[in-house]
């Protein structure tokens, strides 16, 4: 509901401008006579005011829910979507976690790992659809969750990803490295009355048996 509010935002303060601009009007009309011309400076001030004030909200809405580094969507919107979508019917929860990352931030230093984690996360928008959500989970791990997907079609997206980071060189400056993901999985076939704390934990749970196997990919599903 925020969310929605937030995006109507520019609308609504426009709406309640022309509504303040009508009273001035007929204030200036019947009240002022010829000799008084309020109504246009407030159309313009209020018609500015309002556009300045949508569009900061929107940002900083958007700036709440993104994560600063990646700019994907952070943890906090990450939990208000599966909230939603998981009433909606079948979904698929992808849990990714980058192999070793800590060697690479040991190895060439965070700023080459920031570097690393933004190229990841621009392999995840090139490999999943529009209405897709793809989250920063925490440090080298993120979240992607796949409305009306079953688990087949969760494993076709979590394999793709998986190629390709495996395939890509990530560069920095004259720094090169390569690295490799696992990956767990869960899903439900309709709208499921598991918690949304339940449903991520099994999830996760995947994600740790991907993870001693590295490179790979687990799957639960409820």
């Amino acid at each position: 509901m925020r969310e929605k509010m937030y995006k109507f935002a520019p609308a609504i303060l426009l709406s309640a401008g022309l509504f303040l601009l009508t009273i001035t009007f007929f204030a200036d009309r019947y009240y002022l006579g010829q000799q008084g011309y309020l109504w246009l400076p407030m159309a313009i001030i209020q018609t500015v005011i309002s556009t300045i004030c949508g569009i900061l909200i929107k940002r900083l809405n958007r700036e709440a829910n993104t994560d600063a580094l990646t700019g994907l969507h952070n943890r906090k919107y990450f939990y208000t979507k599966l909230s939603e979508l998981k009433t909606k019917g079948p979904i698929s929860l992808l849990l990714i976690d980058l192999d070793d990352f800590k060697s690479i931030n040991d190895t060439y230093g965070h700023i080459v790992g920031d570097q690393v984690l933004q190229q990841f996360a621009e392999i995840l928008r090139r490999n999943t659809r529009k209405d897709d959500v793809i989250a920063r989970w925490g440090g080298e791990e993120f979240a992607v969750i796949l409305p009306q997907t079953d688990t087949q079609e969760a494993i076709k997206v979590a394999s793709r990803i998986r190629t390709a980071v495996e395939n890509h060189l990530f560069s920095y400056e004259n720094i090169t490295c390569r690295i490799t993901v696992s990956v767990g999985i869960t899903s439900t076939r309709e709208k499921a009355d598991t918690g949304i704390e339940q449903f991520v934990k099994v999830a996760d749970e995947a994600l740790y048996r991907a993870k001693e196997k590295k490179n790979y990919i687990a799957i639960h599903i409820s």
